[in-house]
């Protein structure tokens, strides 16, 4: 069996107590390991909506479709790593910043998908695009609603994580600016 890839990150804006990052923590708790097609779809379904409903905090992301084996495999893997590395740029809280000072989140799905699949072709064609739009906030939401339909029978596995976890260690934008996220583009 062949692979693709399909991987989002978006790092948006953190606002006051913000229910936005509470939401999306509740909903990666809520995502059990081994579960029904079904109940993941809903779920990433809910996910991406939460996401595509605050696109005016979107501040920068990537995102990326492969469906070379090898990389696939090894990007799949670097995104998992993700979720179990310490990606703190600092030793202590950040704070709950200011308007002058913002702090923000980062969220991310990754789909290992099988290659050839009809779900798999349909995330495919999704993902085709520009290099001038890439980075277009409408690029990244038309990727959100698409992954919000898609056929779970094409994932052979899934990763959904938030960074952070408490909001009191939110990323500054000189966190931003290190080499570990040089990766995340500013979204236009």
């Amino acid at each position: 069996m062949k692979h693709s890839i399909l991987a989002i990150e978006l790092c948006l804006r953190l606002d006051g107590g913000d229910s936005v990052r509470d939401e999306l923590r509740r909903l990666v708790l809520a995502h059990p390991a081994a579960t029904s097609p079904g109940y993941k779809s809903d779920l990433l379904r809910r996910v991406t909506q939460v996401l595509a409903e605050n696109s005016e905090r979107f501040a920068m992301g990537c995102w990326d479709f492969f469906d070379d084996d090898q990389r696939a495999l090894k990007d799949y893997d670097m995104w998992c790593k993700g979720m179990i590395t310490e990606e703190g740029a600092r030793t202590e809280p950040s704070g709950s910043g200011t308007s002058d000072d913002p702090r923000f989140l980062t969220f991310t799905v990754a789909l290992l998908l099988v290659q050839g699949s009809d779900g798999e072709r349909a995330l495919a064609r999704l993902c085709e695009t520009s290099d001038e739009e890439t980075w277009h906030k409408a690029t990244f939401l038309k990727i959100l609603n698409g992954l919000g339909e898609v056929d779970y029978g094409a994932v052979k596995s899934d990763v959904l994580y938030l960074i952070p976890g408490d909001t009191s260690w939110g990323l500054t934008r000189d966190d931003l600016q290190q080499v570990k996220f040089e990766y995340l583009r500013p979204v236009s």
